[in-house]
């Protein structure tokens, strides 16, 4: 079975070389600049892997784990436009079917996807995550923490910002 490094590994590749996301494992968001205890009764905040893509400047959280535990990426919501779980496709096929589909339900009320990768490598998106609005305090937090780390190489300004930011043709 596939450890949550290489889960980790494998998405991050496939991110980072298919993808063209900018990746950022092991993300830590302190209470620094953030009320954390306020949000998540936490100090900080720790994500297996953080990307931001560059097309749209939206913020993606993946949370790895061996086993089923959707609740668990639940509590990233509030810093990213986009949660995941990702684990090993024999640990969601193993499930029942009745356990299968109230781990989905629940993962959908919550708007957080499911990822699982083969033993080979294969990624198959089991639930694509709902967007979630972000705050922009928190998402210039996570941003800047990601720009401690290493600079951001494109525009984080969200693709539905941008067009906002541009004057009118008849004011130009």
């Amino acid at each position: 079975m596939l450890t949550e490094l290489e889960l980790v590994n494998h998405l991050d590749n496939i991110l980072v070389e298919k993808l063209k996301f900018q990746t950022y494992p092991e993300l830590t968001v302190t209470s620094k600049h953030l009320d954390l205890k306020a949000m998540v009764k936490q100090d900080q905040i720790r994500i297996d892997l953080a990307a931001i893509n560059q097309i749209d400047g939206s913020v993606y959280f993946f949370e790895a784990e061996t086993q089923i535990h959707i609740q668990h990426p639940a509590i990233y919501r509030n810093f990213c436009n986009y949660c995941y779980l990702v684990c090993p496709d024999e640990q969601f096929d193993m499930l029942d079917s009745v356990t299968k589909r109230q781990q989905l339900s629940w993962a959908d009320e919550t708007g957080v996807g499911v990822i699982t990768f083969s033993k080979e490598g294969a990624l198959r998106v089991r639930l694509y995550a709902d967007q979630q609005p972000l705050k922009p305090e928190v998402r210039k937090e996570v941003i800047r923490v990601m720009n401690k780390r290493y600079r951001i190489r494109f525009s984080t300004i969200p693709l539905w910002e941008q067009s906002r930011r541009r004057r009118p043709r008849s004011e130009v």
